[in-house]
């Protein structure tokens, strides 16, 4: 029941974030400071949880490529094209298409030989890519209005958070827990993009920018805060396989956000499109999850033996 709820709340909160950076981007905010303050305000949330218990991250080279390159790939990348893409597409796809992460981990990892052939993911991954390319060949699908560019973004969204579970994966530092590497990353990511943002010229303090988007980029902040500690939360509870099913809640949160908040509408082409790749996510994590412990097993023991 605990990680149930958990799942919900996460899946809640992820597609918060993309709610939000849709309304801020259509507020005329840049895609890379939405980031930054996303990623600032998640760093402050998860710096005083763990304030109490000095569960703080390690700070050597080792770590911070670690830091860097995992939250590069797993955290920067996805949201700042999904934030890009959000200026044209609707918030339903985006979240759909995130949800897609699992499918493409799978391509990645047989593709990588880090995964044995497996007749149910196999399955899942040809109607997953089904179901893309009916929503990309469908020139009016989900007011898509032929924007090839915006589209191409939202299909990298998956592509870096594959390539970032298998590189977190295969990388874990020996002995760390979850909630220090998160932080690390969060605090990383908010430094680099602090200074992207400011060689841009584009770099803005919430209070300089009016009350309403200032507000809306603060609970930014803390939503993604939120989101990640629920996860690493839902991590420990249900474990990696459970954890990816959050993608049906943050698909079914944002399909509805859009509908209620920017009058969204979805014809019978997006719904079979929608069923197809939710099906095909289905049946990839249904089965998914050997890999990650056989990789980490694997590469602890390495890190171990060579101590």
């Amino acid at each position: 029941m605990k990680a149930l709820f958990l799942l919900i709340v996460s899946g809640i909160l992820a597609g918060g974030v993309f709610i939000a950076g849709k309304q801020a981007g259509g507020a005329q905010v840049s895609a890379w400071l939405i980031l930054f303050w996303q990623m600032a305000g998640g760093a402050m949330v998860v710096w005083l949880v763990s304030w109490p218990s000095r569960r703080f991250p390690v700070w050597n080279a080792a770590y911070v490529r670690y830091y860097l390159i995992g939250g590069l790939l797993g955290v920067s990348l996805p949201y700042v094209l999904a934030f890009t893409a959000l200026q044209e597409l609707q918030v339903g796809m985006v979240g759909l298409l995130t949800a897609l992460s699992p499918v493409v981990t799978y391509a990645m990892a047989r593709t990588l030989g880090l995964e044995r052939n497996h007749p149910l993911r196999l399955l899942g991954l040809v109607i997953g890519f089904g179901g893309v390319a009916m929503l990309v060949m469908n020139g009016e699908s989900m007011s898509f209005s032929g924007n090839g560019f915006f589209m191409l973004l939202a299909l990298g969204i998956p592509v870096t958070l594959a390539a970032s579970n298998i590189y977190r994966s295969r990388y874990w530092p020996s002995g760390s827990e979850a909630l220090p590497l998160v932080i690390g990353m969060l605090t990383v990511q908010s430094v680099w993009l602090f200074f992207v943002n400011l060689a841009m010229g584009n770099f803005q303090g919430v209070v300089t920018m009016g009350m309403d988007v200032g507000m809306l980029l603060f609970g930014l902040g803390l939503m993604a805060g939120a989101s990640y500690l629920s996860s690493f939360n839902l991590l420990k509870v249900g474990g990696p396989v459970y954890l990816s099913q959050m993608g049906y809640v943050i698909t079914a949160v944002t399909i509805l956000a859009g509908i209620a908040l920017w009058d969204e509408s979805y014809n019978q082409r997006d719904l079979m499109s929608i069923g197809l790749i939710l099906s095909g996510v289905l049946l990839t994590t249904l089965t998914q999850g050997a890999w990650y412990q056989k990789v980490t097993t694997s590469n602890r023991e390495k890190l171990n033996e060579s101590d």
